[in-house]
């Protein structure tokens, strides 16, 4: 079973996943021991070296742990349960996996000068492990391998198809992250790889020969991958400040992912501030390329703004009226969608609870939405009613006029010479 590998985040789409801890007790009296079945599975999703979650047991346990990297057996001693192993990973996961800056499980560990140095591959963020932590001193004996890094490019082509062979194999290329928050980390841990492709020839065999094949792999790949790709993409995008709404919609079309694409804009584009910085306003024109005329894209987004309201509470809940309000008023979300969504509180992106909740606190405007759509339906019984009057008083108006001409024709008579007489003008 694949879990979130930041269990605070419920986002049922989320794009970090790893197994769930696998724990089995094996011996009895002072031999007993927990062996972590599939540690390295675990040890995979987060990229560490799996010798860190299980000496990290040992630490916060107290145990004795047992590395077989020739046998892949992980142990700890002692009789653990899995979900106790499972909380303790938590804690591993936020002070050796996430970064503190963006909050993603994409950091890279590089030992330099009896320092644990980390560095977000998502936002560019730099920074220092605490050397305090026990399994810091660990790490620094036991530092993590470099990284196979596969260029962007090579200088001849054989190399392209070289690249194109690896790709069609389905081995992930790495691509170097260039973004830097500030100018400290520029030393030789993070520099780019040498022997970089000239913009040029190479350049474009290289797109030529591999760019298809690239595509047609990310369509062939599940859901929940592509979903981690293109939340990837718009959190590099925003790392960089480029907010380009049709490149955001052909990404999204590319993988097959147009209608569940808010979702993920919400979840990086948008935060706490939501209401007082009117990031509402700011990204219109980026969710009406994604929402016009389609009510499954916007259920997607209502569901992204439950997730954004119940991660921040304490100021968004209180205020959840105004940012559905504002939904409306901007022309993202349409009346008729905010009523359904308002009727049936749904467990898809947040607690059922957490629904109900935010549901409540927009009572208001629900009410005023479906107060206005009523009396529209009523002006429109009326304008009907007065069209039906106008005809029945234009058919009797017919009918009046050609009374007249019957009896103006019936007090006419023939005179001697044969001309029409009017009886009334004798």
């Amino acid at each position: 079973m694949a879990i979130n590998v930041n269990r605070g985040v419920l986002d049922p789409f989320y794009r970090y996943k790893m197994p769930k801890i696998l724990a089995k007790v094996e011996g009895k009296g002072n031999g007993i021991k927990t062996v972590i079945a599939n540690m390295s599975d675990i040890a995979k999703a987060l990229e560490r070296p799996p010798s860190y979650p299980t000496k990290y047991f040992g630490f916060e346990l107290g145990a004795q742990t047992n590395i077989d990297l020739k046998n892949d057996r992980y142990i700890v001693n002692g009789e653990h349960d899995a979900n106790k192993l499972q909380e303790i990973l938590d804690g591993f996961i936020k002070k050796f996996v996430l970064c503190p800056s963006c909050d993603n499980p994409e950091t890279a560990l590089r030992v330099k000068k009896n320092q644990i140095n980390s560095k977000c591959k998502a936002c560019g963020h730099a920074f220092v492990i605490d050397s305090k932590l026990r399994l810091a001193s660990f790490i620094v004996k036991n530092p993590p391998t470099a990284d196979v890094v596969y260029e962007k490019a090579a200088k001849a082509a054989d190399k392209v198809a070289a690249t194109a062979e690896e790709v069609e194999n389905g081995v992930e290329v790495e691509t170097v992250d260039r973004h830097s928050s500030d100018g400290a980390d520029d030393d030789d841990d993070w520099a780019e790889p040498t022997g970089q492709l000239a913009i040029g020839e190479e350049e474009t065999r290289l797109a030529a020969g591999v760019g298809k094949l690239v595509i047609s792999k990310d369509l062939e790949k599940s859901t929940e991958e592509r979903l981690d790709m293109l939340h990837q993409y718009f959190t590099r995008a925003k790392a960089e400040g480029k907010v380009d709404g049709k490149e955001f919609l052909n990404e999204a079309e590319r993988l097959d992912l147009k209608q569940k694409a808010p979702l993920l804009l919400v979840e990086a584009f948008l935060d706490g501030k939501i209401l007082e910085e009117d990031e509402l306003k700011t990204m219109r024109n980026v969710f009406l390329r994604f929402t016009v005329d389609d009510p499954k894209a916007q259920r997607y987004l209502l569901g992204g703004i439950e997730q954004l309201i119940m991660n921040h509470e304490a100021t968004l809940l209180p205020k959840a009226a105004h940012v559905i309000k504002r939904l409306y008023d901007y022309d993202i979300v349409e009346e008729e969608t905010l009523l359904a969504w308002g009727e049936k509180p749904s467990s898809k992106y947040v607690p059922k609870a957490n629904a109900k909740k935010i549901i409540a606190n927009c009572e208001a405007v629900l009410k005023w939405l479906k107060d206005a759509e009523e009396e529209s339906e009523d002006e429109d019984e009326e304008d009907d009613e007065i069209d039906f009057q106008k005809d029945n008083k234009k058919s009797e108006m017919k009918e009046e006029l050609e009374e007249r001409a019957r009896r103006a024709a019936a007090t006419k008579v023939a005179g001697d010479d044969g001309e029409e007489l009017d009886i009334d003008d004798i």
